[in-house]
């Protein structure tokens, strides 16, 4: 097999400054607009402009729909709301008992860590856990400044209950657009697989082709629809599998909750890694920001989370801490600006319903921009601006996060400098076992599980050559090969063709081929 070049080492400028294409996102900017502006407008004509601005700690739980089939959408960001409701909970609970700062860098740890280990294991993508976390401190800050937390609570279900129903507008109009669009990348990715042949082209069409199975299952289209078919072809093509006999049933979906956080439960797991490094460093900041004697520890703590969220990648990491100062810099500026106005009942419901759709419309293009609309919607929505002068808010929340930045970028080269060799490994071994439970087995289960591992694999290598180029293009030509191989054995399932005695020895460990 001729040598694999190594992934695409993205360049730090670029990291810093791209501005990517997302589609066209003005739908779900005004679907996140409107999850804040409906339930916030409703509370302010019935009285209580007081507590309105607490819907926008429900209504985050819109952007975590965005792209699912509407058969499913409804659901998943009903869960998510409900997961935002629990974060506000126990801040309020925090908050309304004094607010000692010992307590609020614990809770918010927890929930940011747990957030962030559920995001990883479970391979959710954005948002990420940040809003989790974000959640329950400014559920904390807002009952240390009078707010109720009944009040809080409610408010934050009613922002999570309407952002469930604006989520599912789009499906007045267009009821199939989510799956179509999932299919359609899938088969663009596999035309670009054909004519650019390589280990990170095939893992970039295997992963659409698997996300799209995923958007077909949930929509509910049986093997006889016409993207069910579509995606068939595209299949095929992308496994060579010409032979054997027509698939008559669809591909399992993603495998369930319980195995992807189990999967995971293990030292050497990008989640557990990543949660682990989270949990220390947070921790750190929380307490050294508490002894400077700084007002709110959890801004620290968010700072460092958005940093090591996403994982061992250093190199993305820095930028997304650079992405967070510069951001949130500008985002004071935009907070003291809407200040001065002093915008109140609906004005202010519709001040932050336009941020809400600033925010939407940049988290997947650049978060440096992005956190300029968090940053004044964290700080209005958690009370910051009736709490007195802004000038020392102003002064603690820039504090605080170069102090969250600083602590996390350090932790990425004191704390497990060498986490993505081993999370490089544990993929192998991953890709070795599934494999062998697909020889073992004639389920479809094993097959989706093995297809699960395989789309870790790249990443696993993206990750290692953005930390550490020379060991990394050492060990690619193996990992790159093993990855190979996983494909062609799902591509042989596909085609009928298993030839358990040929192929079990290619998925030996190291350690059982050297015994041999």
């Amino acid at each position: 097999m001729p040598s694999e070049p190594l992934p695409r080492i993205a360049r730090p400028r670029t990291l810093l400054f791209a501005l990517p294409a997302a589609g066209r996102r003005w739908g779900a900017g005004l679907r996140a607009a409107a999850a804040v502006a409906v339930p916030g407008g409703l509370t302010v004509l019935t009285g209580h402009a007081d507590v309105a601005l607490f819907v926008t700690f429900g209504a985050f739980a819109v952007l975590y729909g965005e792209g699912r089939p509407y058969r499913v959408r409804a659901r998943v960001v009903l869960t998510a709301a409900a997961m935002l409701v629990l974060a506000a909970a126990l801040g309020a609970v925090v908050g309304s008992s004094g607010g000692h700062k010992g307590a609020v860098i614990v809770v918010v740890i927890a929930v940011a860590v747990l957030a962030v280990y559920a995001v990883d294991a479970l391979r959710l993508g954005p948002p990420g856990a940040l809003f989790f976390a974000l959640v329950c401190g400014g559920a904390t800050v807002a009952t240390e400044s009078g707010a109720g937390p009944v009040a809080i609570v409610v408010c934050t279900a009613l922002g999570g209950l309407a952002s469930a129903i604006v989520s599912m507008a789009g499906r007045l109009t267009d009821r199939t657009k989510p799956e179509r669009t999932a299919v359609r990348r899938a088969v663009a990715a596999v035309d670009t697989a054909a004519e650019n042949p390589g280990a990170e082209a095939r893992h970039s069409a295997g992963s659409a082709i698997s996300a799209a199975w995923n958007a077909v299952h949930d929509a509910g289209h049986g093997p006889g629809s016409g993207l069910a078919a579509t995606l068939i072809a595209a299949h095929r093509r992308f496994a060579d599998a010409t032979g054997g006999q027509e698939e008559t049933t669809l591909p399992l979906p993603r495998p369930s909750v319980g195995y992807r956080l189990r999967r995971s439960a293990t030292l050497r797991s990008h989640a557990m890694v990543t949660a682990l490094r989270v949990g220390v460093t947070c921790a750190a900041a929380g307490s050294l920001s508490a002894s400077l004697g700084l007002a709110r520890p959890h801004w620290a703590i968010l700072s460092a989370l958005v940093v090591l969220q996403q994982g061992t990648d250093r190199m993305r990491a820095n930028v997304r801490g650079l992405h967070r100062f510069a951001g949130t810099a500008v985002g004071l500026g935009l907070f003291a600006a809407v200040s001065a106005v002093s915008p109140a009942g609906l004005a202010l419901v519709a001040t932050i319903a336009v941020l809400q759709f600033c925010i939407e419309l940049f988290v997947p293009r650049n978060y440096a921009v992005a956190v300029v609309f968090i940053t004044p919607v964290a700080l209005l929505a958690g009370g910051a601006a009736a709490s007195g002068p802004i000038g020392p808010v102003l002064r603690d929340r820039l504090v605080e996060t170069v102090l969250g930045v600083a602590l996390a970028v350090l932790a990425q080269y004191l704390l497990a400098p060498n986490a993505h060799r081993t999370t490089f490994r544990w993929t192998e071994a991953r890709i070795r076992a599934g494999a062998r439970a697909v020889l073992e087995t004639t389920g479809r289960a094993a097959r989706r599980d093995l297809q699960f591992e395989l789309e870790g694999a790249t990443r696993a290598a993206v990750d290692s050559a953005h930390n550490d180029v020379r060991w990394t293009r050492e060990h690619w030509p193996a990992h790159a090969a093993l990855v190979h191989l996983g494909y062609d054995l799902l591509a042989a399932c596909w085609a009928g063709d298993v030839d358990r005695g040929r192929w079990a020895p290619a998925f030996r460990s190291p350690a059982q081929t050297r015994q041999n």
